[in-house]
């Protein structure tokens, strides 16, 4: 995206400088034969306004800039070109993001202190400079998680099927009709899980592949045996039995009845959590149906 700070100040240098053309073709120095002092101020002021925004122009070209802390208007000229609606809704989305994550975060901190996590997630998208950029999920996990729960291991998802390489001289086949995209299976996910060490809890921020867990709740991968499994995202009723059992102890899923229509987020975790999500803990449930028999009334 094009630095937008520069150009500004040029557009106000251009401007200063059309201006005080104008005046003085249209006036030059002497009014009725009488010299201007305020004409002469006046065109002075404009040639310092637009030598000033020559130099900052300059002196904004990165966004090296921004990151200094003195330079708070700086920051809030930034704001101002920048904050659009679609970035308002944007970082509407990664706060909600950010909030879901830090929530189960304080619920697996909580009931499962001292464990050694493993979080599965997509990958980290990269700025500019080639580093890492802000993933709202995973610093809202971090957040809620704190000290409690110790993550040992971030696994991208991106990391798997990488190709083969082809034998020297042989050219990769070209594809004909449409691409077929293909899933990543359990067996993907074995693998990836049998680098990543000892570990007691699995977070996961994506779906699942399909066949990881079997009809009665409970997953097929030798690495997740004896490990809790806990669900930030990629929940479906599909989990239903292994919520039941135990062996996904958390999840974090959309209200039935949520909407997107949100100008803001509330300041509270809680409130605004329970505004589009809903904590699903693991374990058994005793449901509790109304009496379906109406009461008769008594017969005196």
């Amino acid at each position: 995206m094009m630095n937008p700070i520069p150009i500004l100040f040029l557009v106000l240098a251009v401007l200063a400088m059309v201006v005080n053309i104008f005046l003085f073709a249209h006036y030059g120095v002497m009014q009725g034969g009488v010299f201007s002092l305020s004409g002469l101020a006046l065109r002075v002021i404009l040639l310092l306004v637009t030598i000033g925004c020559v130099m900052m122009a300059w002196r904004h070209r990165s966004y090296d800039a921004f990151k200094n802390p003195k330079q708070r208007w700086a920051d809030k000229l930034r704001r101002w070109s920048f904050e659009s609606e679609r970035f308002d809704a944007i970082h509407l989305e990664w706060s909600y993001q950010k909030v879901q994550a830090r929530v189960l975060g304080r619920y697996l901190a909580e009931k499962y202190a001292g464990m050694r996590c493993v979080v599965l997630r997509e990958p980290i998208m990269k700025d500019v400079a080639g580093k890492n950029s802000v993933n709202p999920a995973i610093e809202g996990l971090r957040e809620g998680l704190e000290n409690h729960v110790t993550i040992v291991k971030e696994l991208e998802i991106g990391n798997l099927q990488k190709p083969e390489p082809l034998p020297e001289g042989e050219e990769e086949p070209v594809e004909m009709g449409l691409k077929k995209n293909n899933p990543w299976t359990a067996a993907d996910l074995e693998e990836m899980l049998a680098e990543a060490g000892d570990f007691d809890l699995l977070i996961s921020c994506v779906q699942l592949p399909e066949d990881v867990m079997d009809d009665h709740g409970r997953f097929t991968l030798p690495s997740l045996r004896g490990r809790k499994v806990a669900l930030l995202g990629g929940y479906s009723q599909a989990y239903d039995s292994a919520l039941a059992e135990g062996n996904v102890v958390a999840a974090v899923t959309f209200k039935p009845d949520c909407r997107f229509d949100e100008k803001d987020i509330p300041a509270d975790d809680k409130e605004a959590f329970d505004k589009r999500y809903l904590l699903l803990e693991g374990g058994p449930r005793v449901e509790v149906l109304p009496d379906l028999l109406p009461v008769l009334p008594t017969q005196e």
